[in-house]
């Protein structure tokens, strides 16, 4: 069984229907999570570029911070600047109680996929090095 994400907000979209996010501005997350025992004592997610895997942004919620609402959590993930126009995803939740008991939550297992638009900045290089080819020197 996997879970909906949600938009608690009307946020902007495109036309496919896709939340639109600025490179260097940031997306926040409205986290559904419940630990009856201890609490939930932190929430982490990562989000990445679907075409450049190495490019990421992360986000937390710690106890102590704002508190849930109905159990939902805000959790802030700034989009790096140097992202290209690109579509990204929320690849993993990790949720932690406050005996340090944790879970990994993983998109189309756990949850439905969730997308969303990055639009780059057109003054930023977003475009990383190329590898060109491996040799061996003789010694």
């Amino acid at each position: 069984m996997t879970k909906k994400l949600v938009s608690l907000e009307p946020l902007p979209m495109m036309e496919e229907g896709l939340l639109r996010v600025r490179a260097g501005e940031a997306i926040v997350l409205s986290i559904g999570a419940l630990d009856r025992q201890t609490g939930i004592a932190e929430i982490r997610a990562v989000c990445r570029s679907r075409e450049n895997h190495d490019l990421v942004a992360a986000g937390a919620w710690k106890s102590g911070e704002s508190a849930p609402v109905e159990h939902y959590y805000s959790v802030r993930i700034p989009i790096p600047a140097s992202s290209p126009t690109v579509v990204w995803e929320l690849k993993s939740i990790l949720l932690q109680d406050g005996q340090g008991n944790r879970r990994t939550y993983t998109a189309g297992r756990d949850y439905d996929e969730f997308l969303f638009q990055v639009e780059g900045l057109e003054s930023v290089d977003s475009t990383p090095p190329r590898l060109l080819g491996i040799r061996v020197d003789p010694v």
